[in-house]
């Protein structure tokens, strides 16, 4: 074999395996990269699942509260309408006795006021009305 063969497969070596040591040290740092990344990342994500969890235990405690809040004037409302209800019957058969009244009033004061204007035409009325027309 010639000696520049030799030597170009020298330096064909020697470029392949710079290449090949450069590769491996640029791989090396990507893997501690990665590395750091990795255990960046799962803190991180450990850290945001406590949130997560808290902030889901806040909204737990704040929809119990409001539930309760919630039954409470549920129940507020419902009395409040039993009483409107009382109140609207109560209305209804205190109109009720008053137009009763009323109208056995009107017909008592009638009926005393037809016996009244009974009593006042006297006999004697009734002849002079009669004799003025003749």
């Amino acid at each position: 074999m010639p000696i520049a063969l030799e030597v170009t497969l020298i330096l064909v070596l020697a470029v392949v395996t710079l290449a090949l040591v450069s590769l491996l040290t640029q791989l090396r740092q990507t893997a501690r990269g990665l590395d750091a990344f990795l255990v960046s990342t799962r803190k991180d994500l450990a850290q945001i699942a406590e949130d997560v969890h808290a902030s889901r235990l806040r909204m737990d405690h704040l929809a119990t509260t409001l539930q309760a809040s919630l039954e409470e004037f549920s129940t507020f409302a419902g009395l409040v309408g039993l009483l409107g209800t009382t109140v609207k019957n109560f209305h209804q058969r205190f109109h009720e006795t008053i137009e009763s009244a009323s109208r056995n009033l009107g017909g008592i004061i009638g009926g005393i006021s037809a016996v009244s204007a009974f009593f006042k035409r006297s006999p004697s009325s009734k002849s002079c009305g009669q004799e003025q027309k003749s």
